[in-house]
């Protein structure tokens, strides 16, 4: 990792624990399933997991992928536009696109260097904000009315087991998921034009620094904006959600495309609500969200242009 981006990106590692520790540790918390340190423990291994074993796929998700070799100050301003973006959002309890902040700051700093941009890939990456939350929808549609079905013929101690168990696997899912896309295009984007995914310790540090914001800053407000704010879902709903969610995030990285967990989280909750036909929905904390699929990438791009200027 190149040493002048070591801290921006331990910074935005630390926010990107405390944004998202409403699917790193809500699930566990909410079911009472787990401790808090229980649930924190399950964050670790997952993302630990995760880093390691499919976070090199994100190496070049940015820089050799969107634009061809970026410079140090090109990176570095991704990364500092993306905290102030990050930040912002996540100060009003509001869940940020955090790699569509990257992505948008990435795109700023590089346009404004005169360095060429890779319009398919970009299109490619700008194409999946959209139908990630479509295609979690539609499998947690299906996946929902199966375990539904499936829990209806056991009793109801058989079943409390299942969601007990259930909630776990699907918090280290999701925590896998993000450690292997969203901590690798972390690390990716500060290592600089150096090829290799060579440095364990601070892939390490990386990792813990995202449960450190998580367990120091995740006890309320953004932990409960998605999950119980947004509507209400049953235990299975919750668990089809994070399982789906997990899984399409999980795609992205083979293609090394950043994914938004609550992208992914808000379309798996409609697509759960929608088979059980759910229709009390917080439209306005809807509206918001996705608005922010816009308004952040775009904040993210202006910063990092006019800070390529400085």
């Amino acid at each position: 990792m190149v040493s002048q981006l070591l801290a921006p990106a331990a910074v935005l590692t630390f926010l990107f624990g405390w944004n998202n520790s409403a699917f790193l540790i809500g699930n566990i918390r909410g079911s009472g399933t787990l401790s808090f340190r229980g649930a924190l423990l399950t964050a670790v291994v997952g993302l630990l997991a995760g880093v390691f074993v499919e976070g090199p796929k994100m190496l070049s998700s940015l820089d050799g992928s969107l634009s061809p070799a970026a410079s140090i100050t090109t990176l570095g301003i991704t990364l500092v536009a993306s905290i102030l973006v990050t930040l912002g959002f996540t100060s009003f309890n509001l869940p940020v696109s955090f790699t569509a902040a990257m992505v948008g700051a990435f795109l700023g700093g590089t346009y404004h260097a005169g360095l060429p941009i890779n319009l398919g890939q970009t299109e490619l990456v700008i194409s999946f904000w959209f139908v990630a939350p479509l295609l979690t929808g539609v499998l947690t549609f299906l996946l929902y009315n199966g375990v539904a079905r499936l829990v209806s013929n056991f009793g109801i101690l058989t079943v409390d087991t299942i969601n007990r168990v259930g909630v776990v696997v699907s918090s280290l899912a999701v925590s896998y998921s993000l450690g292997a896309n969203n901590i690798g295009l972390i690390y990716g984007t500060a290592n600089g034009t150096f090829a290799g995914f060579d440095d364990w310790a601070a892939l390490v540090g990386l990792a813990l620094l995202a449960v450190l914001g998580t367990a120091l800053l995740g006890r309320g407000g953004v932990t409960g904006t998605v999950g119980d704010r947004m509507l209400i879902l049953s235990p299975q709903g919750v668990l089809t959600v994070f399982v789906t969610s997990a899984l399409v995030i999980w795609i992205g990285t083979q293609l090394a495309v950043p994914i938004s967990i609550g992208q992914c989280v808000l379309g798996g909750m409609f697509g759960a609500a929608y088979a059980k036909s759910v229709t009390v929905v917080n439209k306005k904390l809807a509206i918001e969200t996705v608005s922010g699929w816009v308004v952040v990438p775009v904040a993210a791009f202006v910063i990092a242009y006019f800070a390529s200027v400085v």
